[in-house]
């Protein structure tokens, strides 16, 4: 997954959208979203510059492959791990049973070629780590166009046709979109989005 377009450019942009006022005053919202579903000390998987990271619980990291932003969060005070971007998993790093209660992965899986394969296995890294539940945020089909990283196009369909509704303990609890819950926004609005929540059984 680490490349080009994953490398300098990449971060020079994500630390723009965070140092941006206006921006960040808009994230805002979509951040909230996530933030209200949080359980626990948490995850973020792909934590970009940190905007999400920097306001989850305590005891909360990050986890990123470019080690621009890493080292950016970094001498900002916030508890970050670099990893390797792999094309064919989602990497989770090695921490004590129950270390995380949830886990986000927002604007991520659409970045790999086997989404679903890639899913279930995540599930299944997150069922041994003691993990209780894992959000997911996808972009809407305008957003998903917008970027030629992106290689898989993940929907409800997407999901119920690969069998994802649950998976190694896990169940889907939670699907919505944002702004405005009606999936056809996507097909108009660039920054339309879709989180799913799920969350695992006993």
């Amino acid at each position: 997954m680490m490349g080009e377009e994953f490398g300098d450019r990449y971060a020079a942009s994500q630390m723009a959208r965070r140092a941006s006022p206006i921006r960040r005053w808009v994230k805002q919202a979509y951040l909230d979203r996530v933030l209200g579903r949080v359980e626990g000390p948490t995850l973020d998987v792909g934590c970009g510059a940190g905007q999400l990271l920097e306001q989850l619980p305590t005891g909360s990291m990050g986890l990123e492959v470019n080690p621009i932003l890493v080292g950016d969060l970094s001498s900002r005070g916030i508890r970050v791990l670099q990893i390797t971007g792999r094309p064919d998993r989602i990497e989770l790093g090695d921490f004590a049973l129950g270390t995380f209660q949830t886990l986000v992965l927002s604007h991520v899986l659409e970045h790999f070629e086997n989404a679903a394969r890639v899913f279930e296995m995540l599930l299944e890294d997150c069922a041994a780590r003691g993990i209780a539940r894992v959000i997911i945020v996808v972009p809407g089909k305008v957003g998903y166009e917008s970027d030629s990283t992106h290689k898989t196009f993940v929907t409800l369909d997407y999901i119920e046709s690969n069998n994802l509704t649950s998976h190694a303990g896990f169940t889907l609890g939670h699907r919505s979109y944002f702004p405005g819950n009606f999936e056809s926004i996507g097909k108009l609005f660039i920054y339309h989005e879709l989180m799913l929540v799920y969350d695992r059984v006993g």
